[in-house]
Formats: C-alpha cells, structure tokens, sequence
C-alpha cells in the first residue's frame, strides 16, 4: 500500500514531537510504524537510522546537555557500542540475518524495551530523590566487574541499533543506571552522545548496502526537528511521565504485533 508524502511528514511530526517532549522512542516507535505503513524492514531501519541521526543531534543542541558528558563512562561504552555495529554489518551484509528473522529481532527488542520503560517508569515514581540523593557520583568509577558488563552491553547494544535501529536510547540508559552510582542526569547526557554516535556509523553501514532511503528520509526528518523543538517546549511546561508510560505500551503492542505476524 503506497502513501501520500502528508502521511510521513505527519509520522517524522508526530515521532519528533514525542521525543522532544519525553527523550524516549525514537527509533522504537519510527521503525514498527514504517513497516506497518508497507516499507520493507531493512529499509525501514536504514532511513529510520537517518532520521534518528538527525533529530537526536538536533535534541542534544536544544537540550542543552553537554554539561553533563561523562568522558570515562563513553569510553566504557562507545567503542564496543561500534565493534558491535561492525558486526552486525557483518551478519547483514552476508544475508546472516535478514527479512523475516530480523523482523522477529526487532519484535522481541522492542518487547523487551517497553518493559524495560514501564519497569523505570514505575521505578521512578517510587525514588523522585535521584538527581539530588548524595549516593550519587558526579564522576563514573569503575567498581568491581561493573565495567566489563558495560563493555559486553555496549558491544550488543550497537549489534542491536545495527541490526534494528533500537536500543541505544532505552537499553543502556537502563544498564548503566542499574550498574553504576552515577547521577542520572549525567547518564542521559553521556547515553544522547553514545547514542548519535552509534546512529551515524550504523546509517554510514546500512547507506553502503543500499538500505537508507533518502527521499523517505527527507519527508520525515524536517517535520521531525520541529516535531522535537515543539515536544521541548511543551516539556517545560508539563510533566510527561503518564505519556512515557502509554508510550512503552504502545511499544510493546507494536512489538508484540510484529512477532505475531511471525507465526
């Protein structure tokens, strides 16, 4: 079924406008609505890599977070985060994994990663003392065996947003919050630049095979940027934290959707 150019300025807007105001979804919501609108899945993550590219660096500017970089935490994270990119453009460019299998993929991460969302949602009801709680470091510390999982997390991380577009956000926003005493705040901060790093080599990998669509690209992401400055706005006005929770089970239903489709 072939759509009108208003449907994906309307989907990179409405996407845009979510990630602006909650910091959560991007790809886990952009990639499941653009197989479900026919576009076929390995072309579906490669423009949702461009997408995704663009709008976080442009919501890592408006956010203004670079004051809360951690250097010693990223390099804990980001150069696994890209051998594992490397290796899933491996498993993709050998037809490895492919098709319907990485449909099935891509259902069960954005399964786990709605779990993963409710489960902090609840958690973060439950604790509102984290950004000012003195347990909390300014600095990452590598205590104990904390940083070879860190290291393992960040390797299958970029395997993941290589082979689906998902999981730089959610997931090791949520493993290095549980693995480390580092203040939240900082955690977000250091994971948003994580995150646009491992969105633009994995977008450089999947543009050589022929998977980013760029004309799609162009109708999503211009509507996207103002989607996201829009959800900014708005987020200083209002708390967003019910959204946050109808969005991850709107992700898990999406999910659950595209494995069911599987069998």
């Amino acid at each position: 079924m072939m759509y009108g150019d208003s449907m994906f300025e309307l989907l990179g807007l409405a996407v845009g406008f979510l990630v602006g105001l909650t910091g959560i979804g991007g790809g886990a919501l952009m990639t499941p609505s653009l197989i479900l609108l026919g576009i076929g899945v390995e072309r579906a993550v490669g423009t949702d890599l461009a997408y995704a590219f663009t709008v976080k660096s442009f919501s890592s500017l408006i956010h203004k977070r670079g004051q809360n970089f951690d250097s010693k935490l990223f390099l804990y994270t980001a150069p696994p985060g890209v051998f594992g990119i490397v290796a899933g453009y491996y498993l993709l460019r050998e037809r490895i994994v492919y098709g319907e299998s990485l449909t099935a993929i891509l259902g069960i991460v954005l399964l786990t990663v709605s779990v993963l969302m409710i489960y902090s949602g609840i958690k973060h009801r439950v604790k509102t003392e984290c950004f000012a709680c003195e347990k909390y470091c300014e600095t990452f510390e590598s205590d104990g065996g904390n940083a070879y999982w860190l290291v393992l997390i960040g390797f299958a991380v970029g395997l993941l947003v290589q082979l689906t577009s998902v999981g730089s956000g959610t997931l090791l926003t949520f493993a290095v919050l549980n693995l480390t005493s580092l203040k939240p705040n900082r955690i977000v901060g250091t994971d948003l630049v994580t995150s646009t790093l491992l969105s633009g080599f994995a977008l450089l990998s999947h543009g050589s095979l022929g998977n980013v669509d760029l004309s799609l690209a162009f109708k999503l992401i211009p509507s996207g940027i103002i989607g996201a400055l829009a959800g900014y706005m708005v987020s200083k006005k209002c708390s967003p934290s019910t959204l946050k929770m109808a969005i991850s089970a709107s992700i898990g239903l999406a999910s659950l959707t595209l494995i069911a489709g599987k069998f």
